[in-house]
């Protein structure tokens, strides 16, 4: 059977990482949450803030780490003061950021060689889902390590997929952004085509909502495409982030993936014009821009 997870630290307390931990330390015995900054962060719950790494490392069982790119993981990681100073040989290292598949299996090795064993967790959803521990969090990894992390997995995420070994996980995260990318981008032709038409933005995505084209990311964004404000539920940047590592990905197994090298010039675009901050869905409103007159 297993090994129970009795301690976990958590590093990372950004708009992700406080809900996950608090849904988390709902069903552990004991959780230390650090951040890289002081910055004030938000109910964590049950979990016990530390400002110290190696107080919230040792002697955990699991490390959980979820910050805003493969520069930060290797960082928290493997600083002078990283993680892999303080933890104890056997501790898991769960990685939950969005990052490459080459990142996460160079990491993976450069773990094992300190006796740490490792598995990418990337997750599939925003703020709200993260709320509500429904997320969908896609794994990889080896079995053993798989079943003694799915009991905190699931306290997370309401689907919790083993999709095989280190980097599948990392891989399914780039193919469900690449599909999202491609949807707001999409949408914002849509939308601009149809406000430039005289047909207008909102009756667009009400005939679109009464087909099968509709889903419920569109539902949840139609509200900032009609009102034109974007609060960051998964920022620009990050998407642009993402797709970018998406298509090296793709080039790097010799995938031809032209609409995706498209929509990343897009968000690329975006970001530049200084919509990175904003939501993703405000690609939509770059592309207004590149219409008017």
């Amino acid at each position: 059977m297993a090994q129970l997870v009795h301690k976990a630290a958590w590093i990372g307390l950004g708009n992700m990482g406080v809900p996950m931990v608090k849904n988390l330390a709902e069903n552990t015995a004991e959780v230390a949450a650090y951040n890289r900054t002081q910055n004030a962060y938000g109910d964590i719950g049950k979990a016990v803030w530390t400002d110290s790494l190696s107080v919230a490392v040792r002697n955990a069982d699991v490390v959980f780490v979820m910050v805003s790119d493969g520069h930060a993981v290797n960082e928290v990681l493997f600083a002078e003061t990283g993680v892999v100073t303080y933890a104890s040989r056997g501790t898991i290292v769960v990685n939950m950021s969005t990052i490459g598949v080459d990142e996460t299996k160079e990491i993976a090795g450069r773990l094992a060689e300190q006796g740490l064993l490792f598995m990418d967790a990337p997750v599939s959803g925003s703020v709200k889902p993260a709320q509500d521990g429904s997320l969908v969090i896609l794994a990889g990894g080896s079995q053993d390590v798989f079943d003694r992390v799915r009991p905190s997995l699931e306290s997370m995420g309401k689907d919790v997929f083993h999709l095989g070994g280190i980097g599948s996980g990392a891989a399914m995260k780039l193919l469900m952004n690449s599909f999202l990318g491609l949807l707001m981008e999409a949408a914002g032709e849509c939308m601009g085509i149809a406000d430039k038409a005289g047909l207008t933005r909102e009756s667009f995505l009400q005939v679109l909502s009464k087909t099968g084209m509709w889903a419920p990311i569109l539902k949840l964004k139609q509200p900032a495409w009609e009102q034109a404000e974007f609060p960051a539920a998964f920022a620009l940047k990050h998407m642009t982030k993402d797709l970018g590592l998406a298509s090296s990905f793709a080039q790097e197994i010799s995938v031809s993936a032209p609409a995706l090298m498209s929509a990343m010039a897009m968000f690329v675009a975006a970001r530049e014009e200084g919509y990175g901050e904003q939501d993703m869905a405000a690609v939509s409103e770059y592309i207004k821009e590149l219409s008017k007159d």
